[in-house]
């Protein structure tokens, strides 16, 4: 896994922080401890009770991971396993060094986001990306730390994203299937030259495709065939323009794509049902 290069003076170099008075202490959420990259010599940690909040731990290197000494399950770097309160907890390398990002924390929000993720508990699972959970306790102790009132929303903000993206990352692959790259482009520049004469194989060839793959696909990611696509952002904006009460229907018409106004109020009117002229009358 590719490491990732960490500037010698940034707060991900190493740190952690137990709060002896928690900045938010509230039953929606409460957070008692942080720690990000924090460097361990070779032991073996067992708490047989576990603590009395959930434990958020990424292991950035070999590490033993579980809730009880016979039971453990030798893990790999960007591993990742969630304590509940009461749960015995039993983690480190007794053969090495290691380091690890951590949280301690509690409340509804948290057993909600947890509820709602579907990640698994009590079971070490690999994060394709450990970078970002990472990089979430970074900016959730920016906050505990850098206000005197730190923000309660955002706090449920920062960690409901995090959990909703480590949710994403170990997810199906169909399930978090990107937008390709190219159709994106040609989604763009649809919506942004929508009142240029762009043909099927203008788009086609931008996205350095076949037409028919090319349809195939978009429609595929997007729900619409291309020239639909258009025609739909074209009525869109001007169903917007009818707002301004200074422009022409004609005027409307040449901006959205359409030199001749006749042709654009019957496409008008085919997509919402009813002309330019009379839904601009009920605006």
């Amino acid at each position: 896994m590719e490491k990732i290069p960490i500037a010698p003076n940034s707060p991900l170099s190493g740190f952690k922080q137990f709060f002896a008075s928690e900045p938010i202490r509230s039953p929606v959420l409460s957070v008692r401890g942080i720690g990000v990259r924090e460097g361990m010599p070779p032991l073996l940690v067992q708490r047989p009770h576990g603590t009395s909040d959930y434990l958020f731990m990424l292991f950035h290197d070999a590490a033993v991971a579980g809730t009880k000494r016979f039971n453990k399950t030798l893990e790999t770097e960007g591993t990742l396993m969630i304590w509940p309160s009461g749960k015995p907890q039993y983690y480190g390398n007794p053969a090495q060094r290691f380091s690890h990002s951590w949280i301690h924390c509690k409340g509804r929000s948290i057993k909600r986001m947890l509820r709602l993720s579907g990640l698994p508990l009590l079971t070490p699972f690999a994060v394709p990306d450990p970078s970002h959970f990472q990089q979430c306790l970074v900016a959730v102790h920016s906050e505990l730390v850098s206000y005197v009132n730190p923000d309660l929303r955002i706090m449920e903000n920062l960690l409901e994203n995090c959990l909703r993206e480590l949710a994403r990352q170990i997810a199906p692959q169909e399930k978090q299937k990107r937008v390709p790259v190219r159709l994106l482009a040609a989604r763009q520049l649809i919506n942004s030259h929508s009142s240029q004469p762009l043909t099927l194989n203008d788009l086609a060839q931008s996205a350095g495709m076949s037409a028919p793959y090319f349809c195939s696909q978009f429609r595929k990611f997007f729900g619409l065939a291309p020239m639909e696509y258009l025609i739909q952002h074209r009525m869109l904006h001007a169903a917007h323009l009818l707002t301004d009460r200074n422009l022409t229907i004609s005027e409307i018409a040449t901006r959205v794509g359409y030199n001749d106004p006749f042709f654009f109020s019957r496409m008008f009117k085919k997509h919402f049902g009813q002309s330019p002229r009379e839904m601009r009358s009920r605006i």
